[in-house]
């Protein structure tokens, strides 16, 4: 219990009380390091943003002048994600085809793709959001991050082809 000589709850300190996303922040770093030099590869400005399954924000990189606008857009792509279970590109295509729930509307909730779902053995440990170019640049940015957080791209690849061919 917490008192006057030491004001800090037990469950607040180093070890006690874990809340064991299994998302960490150092993967959520390596992840970010590696979508800026994909990024940097590409000549392109970005911001990225990773988040817990709860939405809420792990670690996030914004490359020096990157447009300003990218980051509540990065974080409210990794927020969809998350939430959502799915990448962000696909509910662009649900909001595109007219059948989304109205359930879904929420101010942070966004269509834009570049976020896509942490998923690793059926269980979602959060999501990441890439933005500050075009559909194709924060898809492939972000797929260079999955891959450095050891996450699944398959969605990433086939939405890079379907970029492609569209």
């Amino acid at each position: 219990m917490a008192n006057s000589r030491d004001p800090v709850p037990p469950a607040w300190k180093e070890g006690a009380l874990s809340y064991n996303s299994g998302l960490t922040f150092d993967t959520a770093r390596k992840m970010i390091d590696a979508a800026m030099a994909e990024a940097k590869k590409q000549g392109l400005l970005m911001v990225i943003a990773v988040v817990d399954a709860g939405g809420n924000l792990v670690a996030f990189g914004r490359m020096d002048n990157a447009m300003l606008a990218s980051i509540h857009i990065a974080m409210d792509k990794a927020f969809t994600a998350a939430y959502g279970k799915i990448p962000t590109q696909i509910w662009r295509d649900i909001v595109q085809s007219g059948n989304l729930p109205p359930l879904f509307f929420h101010e942070r909730w966004t269509a834009f793709p570049g976020g896509y779902p942490l998923i690793k053995g059926m269980q979602l440990l959060g999501g990441i959001g890439c933005s500050g170019a075009t559909a194709y640049g924060d898809t492939s940015v972000a797929r260079a991050a999955l891959a450095a957080g050891g996450f699944n791209t398959e969605d990433a690849d086939a939405i890079l082809k379907q970029l492609n061919e569209g």
